[in-house]
């Protein structure tokens, strides 16, 4: 397929949302990986035992969170802060879920963060977008436009259309063709599987809007559950042009306090491959493929899965302490139904309410490893990430898809946020971390090694119903191997007005 060609496909999508200037306006049918203070808020009620859904896999479909949010009966006493919590979800979800919404924003930083968060920021030094939505009883429409700074990758754009997308539902479940973000799991400074490190691909993709639990008494066990799946495509100029990337994630809660989830994804098919359907049956039921002497082959396409579990602590107090974990495997060991070439993120948080502090707050530290198989004491680097035939990797525009570490890379990271009663909206991190280890295969973060630690503190604040402020301030050191250490001190600011 050509340069010129995969564009016309691309933003194809896009344009469609302009017809939808005319329809009545419903609702708005998801809420967006890379909001924070809206993550920690829905975490805080799941906690408290105000909201069953999982969320642990975004975006999330807000249908599924006004259905599951449990409103407290009249007359009800819950803490001033709970409920403040509460307030703001409820509103937030009427703001931005139902009306036509248009907003304008504005961002600009001293310096990029080379690793970045749940939260997204970070990845270019300035940028301007447009963002409206409109819907009907057939379609959920969404226009984004972004005009910024450009990587140097040769597919990369200034002008993108991220997070645009239309959607429509069939009972219950929603289709989506678009470029959404996805962050699978449920550690806040990267996920080992699918994160929003690098940008969205176009992709289709479907999901059950309500999470029920199942009424065959077979599965009732499994409790509220939600299943993910989509396809989507890679860019043109990469070792395998135009390679198609498949994800599908299930989780569910068997227990109020235990969340739980599965997850795989495939990088199949592209330029030169096999693209037909028989070989991606065979991919997707992992069959080894035969040799051209009847030996067994290997499993077509570039494979990871895995799972994850979050657990909240059946501890006494005001406080909710949680531990949460994620594993991931690369491919399978030959002659074994086993995954092979394992690594870990492990973590944990504690979360309260404070009346001294006027909100909700939360801390959490996590630790990751993206050597394969540290854990046996037979470390194995080159691996995670990396692929024989993708020769680009677990990548989209040379930005890893996974952790924002990339491969053979271990981080420790800890950070606090407290979201305030009146909107505004606290952050504290510190990350420290040794990239490519070994200094040699393909990181692109570092390509002979490095180490890097970065501290910073970031404030939203609503200025007015329409207005929102964004200041963040950060402190950075690295030193690649074999060169003297750079320190810097950056800043970010950020405007969006809505409308």
């Amino acid at each position: 397929m050509s340069n010129k060609l995969q564009s016309k496909q691309s933003y194809a999508f896009i344009l469609l949302p302009a017809l939808a200037l005319s329809f009545n306006v419903e609702a708005k049918p998801w809420l967006d990986a890379g909001d924070m203070q809206l993550r920690h808020e829905l975490q805080i009620l799941s906690d408290a035992g105000m909201l069953d859904a999982p969320l642990t896999t975004w975006p999330l479909a807000s249908k599924d969170i006004h259905k599951n949010l449990k409103q407290p009966a009249k007359g009800t006493v819950l803490q001033s802060e709970l409920f403040n919590v509460l307030t703001n979800i409820n509103k937030r979800l009427a703001d931005e879920d139902y009306g036509e919404s248009f907003k304008f924003e504005v961002k600009a930083r001293t310096e990029k963060l080379l690793i970045r968060d749940f939260s997204g920021e970070g990845r270019e030094k300035s940028s301007v977008s447009y963002d409206g939505d409109w819907a009907n009883s057939l379609i959920d429409a969404r226009l984004k436009v972004t005009v910024a700074e450009k990587s140097s990758h040769p597919s990369d754009n200034k002008l993108r259309f991220d997070e645009s997308y239309l959607a429509s539902s069939l009972g219950n479940w929603k289709f989506t063709v678009g470029r959404q973000s996805r962050w699978w799991g449920p550690s806040w400074d990267g996920s080992l599987i699918l994160s929003n490190n690098a940008r969205p691909i176009p992709s289709i993709s479907f999901e059950n809007i309500n999470s029920e639990s199942f009424k065959n008494k077979y599965l009732r066990w499994l409790g509220p559950n939600k299943l993910h799946m989509f396809i989507g495509q890679l860019e043109s100029n990469r070792g395998i042009p135009n390679a198609k990337l498949i994800g599908t994630r299930f989780t569910f809660k068997p227990l109020k306090s235990l969340e739980v989830g599965m997850h795989r994804t495939i990088q199949w098919g592209g330029k030169g491959q096999d693209n037909s359907f028989s070989s991606l049956l065979k991919t997707l039921a992992s069959v080894r493929l035969d040799t051209k002497n009847g030996t067994l082959g290997s499993v077509a396409g570039n494979q990871i899965a895995g799972l994850d579990v979050k657990w909240k602590l059946p501890t006494k107090g005001k406080n909710k302490y949680s531990l949460y974990g994620q594993y991931i495997g690369e491919d399978r060991v030959d002659g074994s139904i086993a995954l092979g070439d394992e690594t870990f993120l492990v973590g944990g948080s504690v979360s309260g309410l404070s009346k001294k502090l006027g909100g909700s707050w939360r801390a959490y530290l996590e630790a990751t490893d993206t050597s394969a198989a540290w854990f046996k004491g037979r470390a194995r680097n080159n691996i995670i990430y990396n692929h024989s035939a993708y020769t680009d990797g677990y990548r989209h525009l040379g930005v890893s898809m996974g952790h924002g570490i990339d491969s053979d890379s271990r981080m420790v990271s800890a950070g606090t946020m407290l979201s305030k009663n009146n909107g505004d909206f606290w952050r504290g991190w510190v990350k420290h971390a040794k990239l490519n280890t070994d200094g040699i295969g393909t990181n692109p973060l570092a390509p002979n090694g490095k180490t890097w630690s970065a501290v910073g503190v970031s404030l939203n604040k609503k200025l007015n119903k329409q207005t929102k402020l964004n200041l963040g301030l950060q402190y950075i050191s690295e030193k690649e191997t074999g060169k003297s250490r750079n320190n810097d001190f950056g800043a970010s600011i950020g405007v969006s007005y809505s409308f």
